[in-house]
């Protein structure tokens, strides 16, 4: 077993960012970096469903812990949570929680360098892409020395839904069908 098809997909996924970000889009490429967490944390968890324990679990692991940044596993639970359900930097555990601080983005070569709001700390997005590039590259790390965790890993990817290329599933008359997994 290999860890290239986990790696492949998280390619993708990254290129899709990069070219949200290329084209001015910063925010639904946030959104989508922040979906790729989940799936990368869904491909790491032993059960089916996840929970906000296996996204935390798998940025701590795999993002933070290796890379430390300004901003806490809480933070950017919540950041996603505001992000996708409502686009918004506000989730509703940071406004009843001034411990867990909003996330806005910088874009570029733009630095914060007066923050002045104790209940708001700044990420760059382009640096929050790349540390989802390299969070992946230690999760394939950890999947190639444990074979349960690749194989779970693994038997997830065949599930999700992907581009399959020339690959095509036949019905018994003939017919061409999708795949599973495939559109």
């Amino acid at each position: 077993m290999s860890t290239t098809k986990v790696f492949e997909y998280a390619q993708k996924m990254t290129d899709a960012m990069i070219v949200l970000r290329d084209s001015g889009h910063t925010v639904p490429a946030l959104m989508l970096t922040y979906a790729a967490i989940d799936q990368m944390a869904w491909l790491a968890a032993p059960q089916e469903r996840t929970t906000n324990a296996d996204f935390k679990n798998w940025v701590s692991t795999y993002m933070l812990t290796k890379n430390t940044m300004n901003v806490t596993v809480d933070e950017l639970w919540e950041a996603r949570n505001g992000l996708l359900h409502t686009g918004t930097a506000e989730s509703s555990a940071n406004q009843r929680d001034t411990s867990i601080r909003k996330v806005f983005y910088t874009v570029g070569a733009v630095k914060n360098t007066v923050n002045n709001d104790p209940a708001v700390v700044f990420v760059n997005a382009g640096d929050f892409f790349g540390r989802f590039l390299n969070a992946v590259m230690w999760f394939t790390s950890a999947m190639e020395s444990d074979p349960a965790l690749l194989a779970n890993a693994l038997a997830k990817l065949d599930r999700m839904l992907i581009e399959r290329g020339l690959d095509k599933a036949y019905s018994s008359a003939g017919e061409q069908i999708s795949s599973p997994g495939s559109f």
